[in-house]
């Protein structure tokens, strides 16, 4: 027997949801609500954090030699209420770096490049400096943004954070919000890495069960 979804008690969204909503990979926005409006039992995670977390540390030691202080991973974990809508949007950026008055806020990438990528950043590059749990350590100012690949280094601007980005934000957060309820849009590729399991999703049951037909 499947345990039943819990009703959380204020609406919740990860960045990372919010950025493959922006970057336009996520086409199921069913899911994300779901997922901010209940707790679901938590999956196995097969995913390999090692190597992940060893260049974490090697980018880490390479801004200290630089002159930075580092703060890493579960230090620059932040939760943010929206204003506009009662949600709470919460994230944790692999990398704050600061010196002087300078600050930059990196991400560290192992797979392949995605659009998503980008808009984690400046989602964290919005965000940080308005969570009460970091924006000491951004000095309340946007930080810089970087995404650190295995073979380059992509700079985002604090000019990026402009009105257009803001906009497009205050209206994928009104979606995943709303009191209506959206219709799943299963597909087999964005079914098999969703984090909703097939238990709580009859679209993603009949993709994998071979239905071409189901009731929404």
């Amino acid at each position: 027997m499947k345990h039943l979804p819990k009703l959380r008690t204020k609406q919740f969204i990860w960045v990372a949801w919010l950025a493959k909503l922006l970057a336009e990979e996520k086409k199921c926005i069913y899911s994300i609500q779901q997922l901010t409006n209940y707790q679901f039992p938590r999956k196995p995670n097969n995913y390999d954090f090692s190597e992940h977390d060893e260049k974490v540390i090697q980018r880490a030691i390479t801004l200290e030699e630089q002159g930075f202080t580092v703060y890493v991973e579960q230090q620059n974990s932040f939760k943010i209420n929206g204003k506009t809508y009662d949600v709470c949007v919460s994230g944790r950026p692999d990398i704050i770096a600061v010196k002087d008055d300078w600050v930059i806020v990196e991400d560290i990438k192992t797979g392949k490049r995605k659009n998503s990528h980008k808009m984690q950043v400046l989602l964290y590059m919005l965000l940080l400096p308005l969570a009460s749990e970091t924006q000491d350590i951004c000095q309340k100012q946007i930080p810089h943004g970087r995404l650190i690949y295995s073979d380059s280094i992509v700079d985002i601007p604090a000019w990026q954070i402009d009105d257009k980005f803001r906009k497009r934000l205050k209206e994928a957060i009104a979606i995943i919000t709303s009191s209506k309820s959206l219709k799943p849009k299963p597909s087999p590729w964005e079914c098999r890495y969703c984090s909703l399991s097939h238990e709580y999703c009859q679209a993603k049951m009949a993709i994998f069960s071979g239905l071409t037909q189901i009731d929404c």
